[in-house]
Parts: C-alpha cells; structure tokens; sequence
C-alpha cells in the first residue's frame, strides 16, 4: 500500500479522534503559559488562533538561551506543533520524551492525557493503556480546571475509541452537571449525542440536541456542531423520519463540504445516498454513493460508510434489472463488509491482548512492590527483638494476604469482562468478534487435520418490516425465536454466533457441504414453525447461505464471502430457502 493509501485509510479510522487531541491541547495549555520569555509566550497563546504567524515566532527562538521553566514550555509547545502539521509519530515521540523525562509534573501530566488519545487515535493500544493508567491514578492531583477537563477529555474519548459507548455515557453523564468551559462543555455534549445515537439510547430526545447544539453555538466549535446535526439526521433516520432527517442533510450540506474533512463528508453522503435510495430517486442515491467511494485504489479496509454505499449501489443496479452489475457491486458490499468484519476483529483482538499485558504489567509492579517490602521489612527485623520480629512478620503475612485476594479479585473481574465481551447481550449467543475467532480456530484446525468444515450465514426476512409494524421490542423477540429455533436445527458441536443486526453465522467442524445443507435446511424448517405459534404477531423466516472447505480455501474471510453470496442468492430468488 502507498504511504497516500496508509495515511487515508488512517483517516477513515480517526473521525473525532484527532479532532479531540487538538481539541485537548488548545483548551487546557493556558494553565502551562507561565513564561518570562515574551516571544515564546505570544507564540503559544496564538498556536491554534494564528498557526502560521505562531510557528514563525517558535522558529526565531533559541532554546539555549532560555530559562529552565521556559525550555519546559519550549518542549511541549514543540510537541504541539508536530502534531497540528500532521506528523503523529513525531508528535508521539516527543509527548513521550516529556512523560518520562525530568518535567514538571504538569507537563507530564499534560503529556500522557495526548498521548491516550494520541495513541488510542492511531491504535497504538498498549502505550494507550498506559497513558490511561497514569492519568486515572493522578488526575485528582490536578488542581487545574482545564487540565482537569484536558483528561476527561482524554478518558472519553479513549473509551469511544474502544468502542465502550455505555461507558461513555456512563462517564458523561457523570460530569454532565459540573462547572466546564464552554469548549469541554460543547465537546462532553457531542461525545454523548454520538455515543447516545450509536447505541439507540431511549433516553435520546429532541431537546437533547437542542441543548448541544447550543452549547457548542456559543463556543463556535464548527466541527462538533457539524457533527452533532449528522447524529441528528441519523436520529431522525432511525426512527423512520425520513423527510425530516433529509432536511437537516440539505440545511447544513453547504457547511460540512466547507470542511474538506474527509470522514465527516463520508459519513454525510452515505445516509443522504440511503435516504434518496428509500424516495427512489436513484441518480441522486448513486451520486453520493460513489461520492463516499471516491475514486482511489482500494486501501484494504473499509467503514461503515463504504459498505452503506455499496449497497445502495447493487440494489439500485437490482431495481434497474441490471442483474451483472448488481452481482459485481453486491460482490464489492460482501468484500467490503468482510475487510470490514475482519479490521473490527483485529482491533478488539489488539485491544483484549493491550488489556491483558496491562493486567499482567500491573500484577508484576504489584508483586515487585510486594517483594521489596518483604525484603526491607526482613533487614529491620534482624536488628529487633524476638517478639518485634514476629509481630512484623504477621503484619507482613496479612499484608500478602490482602494483596493475594487484591489479585484474585482483579483476575475474576478480568475473567468476567471477558465472558461478557464474548457474548451478544440480546440472544445470549456470541457476538461477531469472538464468532469469528473461534470460526477461524475451527477452520485452521480442519486444515491441519484434512477435514471438511462448513459455514452458513443467515438472514431474517423482512426483518425491518416486523420492527417497523410492531417496534423494536417486538423485533427483539423475534431475533430471540430465531436462534432458539435455529440451535434445535444444530449438531451438538455447531457453533452459532450473532454477526450483527438480524444476521447470524453457524461454523460446523467436521461438516461436509451435503451435511451442511441438511443442517441449515433443518434450522430453517425450525424458525419457519414459530409462525405455528399462535402468541406470535409476526412471521418469521430466513433465507441461508452455505459455504464448506476444502471446495473453498480453509480461510475465513473466503467461506464468509461465499456463504454471503449464497445468501444473496437465496434472498433474490424468493427468500426462506437454502443456497450453496
């Protein structure tokens, strides 16, 4: 991949994140400018009002001619500097040299509330982590209120970042009520309205964004305003209002393509491609669909965006009878959804390992920390008496006791979290990541011992219309009765896991593609006789794809591929059937 290619799918990946480390260094380093040294201090108050006219000033300086205090702001303004001109390593590389340096601890401090966001927007998760422990076990050392918003900041947006969106709310909401700066204020709002729609929070409401937008109206943060009028617009989409969502896309389209920010601009054109798909008016759907795609090579990785476009063009091209060019484009949605499935399983794989060597890291510390007591304590006991000595020992023996159950209780916690990250919260079966891990252990050991191994995905039909017909109670329920029927069509050695929304996967080690099929056709059967239930409002059916190696590679990402495009086929000819 070209350095060009690296650095847009780079981009794709750090919509907001980049935007809040900017948005940390500009709104907290106030409380750093206390310099006798006049240039230097005008060039820091005006790095983000005046960058050009500040980076003029910063280069007329001589570092060796400063004071001490002065050669500490010299360094950290550095820093900034490398990182608005876009040279992340750089920028990193230098935060660090600050952290672990001899510093002031504010610079430190300053510096590691960067670098966790810094590094969680890079997706350099270990040193992420690393920064996160710093700042939880001293941000109530701090006494400034900016640098005290700088690591909230950092700590919000470290937990979008992984993807822990209840626990941004959770940790919003906390400050909610607090006294903030305009910025951090405007900025808590937008992290929450993000995290709020993301996850179809009930607690979401109109005056919700009404509040935001005031707030960040009154600060004049552009960018956090745009962004929360496309959260509004997906707001709107989400609950079936399509003309009022289509609105708020026209009346401020002008001002986000004023932006020339990429992933912002992606993200727009991908719902406005979906909403002029559902008014059928498809020159326009196609238009910001291939607006999103653009027009470089492929970049090995996809977002949401991508695979929104995609599929509005083949189903566009299936409405137009253009059955070849819909095969082609639904051919790029499946590649897509799969570069896409497999990055997502990747980082949170990064993200659980980052986790365990922090977990591991901080057990050592504490061992070591153990270790040195018991041999202070032992060089004070040889010069005490006898019974000095062994009430020195009980104290000691307890301490290792508290710090034994410490542990022992921080490894339950660990091992429940990580239970927890392996299941789907609704049907109770695996959710995508860890399907996917163990359908590619299952597949790798198939491989190695020349046995077949199947996969089949499928696909609730109509699914949307039971959500719209009855609400999305109701459409739970309905995910719920698939997979109870579908695991009574399954061996005892099969293995069902949620893909998302209402889709689902199946791998069945040591499965031939005959077996395969007799298996799906029999989970199909069973959640076709929901229907004879008569407590249920809705019909209820699915359409399959099945996919088995050795026909195809002992791969994942081919079987998925293949089963999807079964599954296309099952769903184009008539939907509640099984293809190969």
């Amino acid at each position: 991949m070209t350095l060009k290619l690296l650095i847009k799918s780079l981009v794709k990946l750090v919509t907001y994140s980049i935007l809040a480390v900017l948005f940390s260094l500009t709104s907290s380093l106030s409380f750093a400018a206390e310099t006798g040294n006049s240039i230097l201090e005008e060039a820091y108050e005006i790095r983000s009002s005046n960058p050009q006219k500040s980076r003029e000033l910063f280069k007329s300086l001589d570092k060796a001619s400063l004071s001490e205090d002065d050669k500490e702001l010299y360094d950290f303004t550095a820093a900034y500097m490398k990182l608005v001109a876009g040279d992340l390593l750089s920028a990193s590389e230098a935060y660090q040299q600050i952290a672990e340096g001899d510093y002031s601890f504010r610079y430190q401090f300053q510096s590691y509330a960067a670098l966790a966001a810094l590094n969680a927007a890079t997706q350099n998760w270990a040193e992420a982590f690393s920064a996160m422990d710093f700042l939880t076990e001293n941000i109530d050392k701090v006494t400034a209120p900016l640098v005290k918003e700088q690591a909230h900041n950092a700590i919000i947006n470290f937990y979008s970042s992984i993807d822990e969106k209840e626990t941004v709310i959770s940790y919003g909401n906390s400050l909610i009520s607090g006294q903030h700066s305009p910025r951090f204020t405007c900025f808590l709002h937008m992290q929450l309205i993000v995290a709020l729609v993301s996850t179809q929070d009930d607690s979401l409401s109109e005056d919700s964004f009404t509040k935001a937008l005031n707030y960040c109206e009154n600060a004049e943060e552009k960018i956090a305003l745009i962004a929360i009028y496309t959260h509004y617009a997906t707001y709107l989409y989400n609950k079936n209002e399509i003309e009022a969502s289509l609105a708020v896309l026209h009346s401020h389209l002008s001002e986000v393509e004023s932006t020339k920010y990429p992933p912002l601009l992606e993200e727009y054109y991908a719902l406005l491609s979906k909403i002029y798909f559902l008014r059928e008016e498809y020159e326009k759907a196609q238009e910001y669909a291939y607006k999103v795609l653009g027009e470089e090579e492929d970049t090995g990785y996809a977002v949401i965006s991508d695979i929104d476009a995609y599929e509005v063009l083949y189903k566009i091209a299936e409405k137009q009878q253009n059955y070849e060019k819909a095969l082609q484009l639904h051919k790029d949605y499946a590649k897509a959804r799969s570069l896409n499935l497999s990055s997502m399983s990747n980082k949170m794989l990064s993200i659980h390992k980052a986790q365990q060597d922090s977990l591991i890291k901080s057990n050592q510390i504490t061992l070591l920390d153990a270790e040195n007591s018991l041999l202070k304590a032992k060089a004070q006991l040889a010069q005490e008496e006898s019974n000095i000595r062994r009430l020195i020992y009980l104290v000691l023996f307890m301490a290792f006791l508290v710090i034994a159950f410490w542990l022992y209780k921080k490894r339950s916690h660990y091992i429940a979290l990580k239970k927890i990250s392996q299941r789907d919260g609704l049907t109770g079966i695996a959710n995508r990541t860890y399907f996917t891990k163990i359908s590619a252990e299952l597949i790798n050991y198939a491989d190695q011992n020349a046995k077949p191994v199947s996969l089949i995905i499928f696909d609730l039909d109509d699914f949307k219309k039971i959500n719209d017909t009855y609400g999305h109670q109701i459409g739970d329920q309905a995910l719920q009765s698939a997979v109870t029927a579908a695991l009574k069509g399954c061996r005892p050695d099969d293995y069902i896991g949620r893909l998302g929304g209402e889709e689902f996967g199946i791998i069945l080690p040591n499965c031939d593609l005959e077996q395969a099929m007799t298996v799906a056709q029999r989970c199909r059967k069973q959640i076709e006789l929901t229907n004879q239930s008569g407590s249920q409002q809705f019909k209820l059916t699915a359409s399959f794809g099945v996919a088995s190696a050795p026909k195809v590679a002992y791969d994942f990402e081919a079987l998925f591929e293949n089963a999807d495009k079964a599954l296309y086929q099952s769903k184009n000819s008539g939907k509640n059937r099984v293809n190969i």
